[in-house]
């Protein structure tokens, strides 16, 4: 797997504030597409903003008004999954501080996904065996 990342800027509407772009895309090998296929995990969420976060935990809450606030999420690019990544992502952020933010999710997120791979290939019957050190050694 490989993650490819360009950041750029660009002028805000107004003209007077810089925003900071973050493109991403993993790229799979055909094995990897084929485990993340065959264990169905393209709606696995890699990436999700500070408001996104907050916006699903008022939705799971209970608040029917967050409902509408996830779905723009979803739009504006705010959270994405696995083949949301695959496809690439388009990231706009307001300073810095988030652009690292979210690289670095992506990134936490590609590792993960990369551990999920790493582990379903060896769903074939093998046998693993894991030496257990003392307690306290």
């Amino acid at each position: 797997m490989q993650l490819k990342v360009r950041r750029s800027q660009k002028t805000g509407m107004l003209g007077n504030k810089v925003l900071f772009t973050l493109d991403v895309r993993a790229e799979l090998t055909g094995e990897e597409t084929a485990l993340v296929e065959r264990y169905k995990l393209w709606p696995e969420v890699v990436y999700s903003s500070e408001a996104a976060n907050a916006n699903a935990e008022r939705m799971y809450a209970g608040n029917v008004r967050a409902l509408g606030a996830v779905l723009l999420d979803k739009v504006l690019k705010k959270f994405f999954t696995i083949k949301d990544l695959v496809s690439g992502q388009h990231i706009e952020c307001k300073d810095l501080g988030e652009v690292i933010a979210a690289e670095e999710q992506v990134r936490i997120a590609c590792g993960n996904l990369k551990q999920y791979i790493a582990i379903a290939t060896t769903f074939d019957g093998r046998e693993e065996v894991v030496e257990i050190a003392a307690a306290g050694a």
